[in-house]
């Protein structure tokens, strides 16, 4: 009996270290990579610049703020340290803004309300961060609205977009944006009443976006 208990204690002695390193050894988890799908939505301040212009009697300008809501979904190809990929996205700014000094017409309402892109991107992964700047093309709504004639225009809008922001890792499928987006668009005529009535239209947007998104 005596040396069965003395095996055993010895046993257990020699099992013990054995265990204990097991469990304080780290866990092996998956490498980490931006590579893949992801899907989110954002919401933006947005700064508007509008440049009304009426041939042969002057322009307005004006810079307005707009709040603005969205969903973006794109997918990263990861080669070393670079990470690429594409990303389209639509969204749509709430602010109707109704300007008074136009010339010509007076008074006029005017919002880009639904607008879209298509980027590409290149960032830097940095283990939970990744820093980017992107570029592509994006189109708006623009609509107006010239009370003095009763008349309403509505155009899309077609132009480029650039801009930079960084992704933040929470967990290996969710990460946080932050990102600045500058929008320019070509100018656009538009007639209220006939001939005599044409105003050409110039509009400019800054985005300041923050966002959530799933990895896939």
């Amino acid at each position: 009996m005596k040396r069965f208990l003395l095996a055993s204690v010895f046993g257990l002695a020699l099992c013990v270290p054995v265990m204990a390193a097991d469990i304080v050894s780290p866990v092996e988890t998956p490498e980490w990579t931006w590579q893949g799908a992801y899907a989110g939505v954002f919401g933006a301040g947005t700064l508007e610049h509008y440049k009304i212009h009426a041939p042969g009697i002057g322009a307005a300008t004006h810079n307005v703020g707009s709040a603005a809501i969205g969903g973006f979904a794109g997918y990263n190809f990861q080669s070393g340290k670079v990470v690429y990929g594409v990303e389209g996205e639509l969204g749509y700014r709430f602010k109707k803004n109704t300007f008074d000094d136009i010339p010509g017409a007076g008074v006029l309402d005017a919002s880009t309300g639904l607008f879209g892109s298509l980027k590409g991107r290149v960032g830097v992964d940095m283990g939970s961060y990744l820093p980017f700047i992107t570029a592509g093309v994006t189109a708006a709504k623009l609509k107006t609205f010239y009370p003095g004639g009763a008349a309403e225009r509505d155009a899309t809008i077609v132009g480029g977009i650039v801009g930079a922001g960084v992704d933040v890792a929470l967990t290996h499928n969710v990460f946080l944006r932050g990102e600045y987006d500058f929008s320019f668009f070509g100018k656009k005529s538009l007639e209220y009443c006939g001939g005599g009535c044409t105003l050409e239209h110039t509009v400019q947007t800054h985005d300041f976006r923050v966002g959530i998104a799933m990895k896939f």
